[in-house]
């Protein structure tokens, strides 16, 4: 049954070690669902306040736990918030 539903969302065939790893993956995922999440357009809208936050050396995770959840989750905002903060330290330096 596992072996034909990760054939139907994958198009192919996968090695039980490769299903095995995408499930433990998926079941991580779920793991960390919180009853509140934020998507990644909230996210985004919250970056530069969350970039200055971490520029004074304050905890992000204790003033946006949301964005920080959602940035442990979320490789593209992640990329978004770390092009970001290169910038900001470039202007810190200039």
């Amino acid at each position: 049954m596992w072996r034909s539903w990760i054939k139907s969302i994958f198009g192919r065939e996968r090695k039980s070690s490769a299903i095995r790893e995408t499930m433990q993956g998926v079941s991580a995922m779920i793991a960390a669902t919180l009853e509140r999440e934020i998507g990644c357009d909230e996210a985004f809208a919250l970056m530069d306040q969350y970039a200055e936050i971490v520029k004074r050396g304050d905890d992000p995770s204790v003033l946006l736990p949301l964005v920080k959840h959602h940035l442990d989750l979320c490789r593209d905002c992640r990329e978004e918030l770390e092009a970001l903060l290169k910038i900001l330290e470039t202007e810190k330096h200039s």
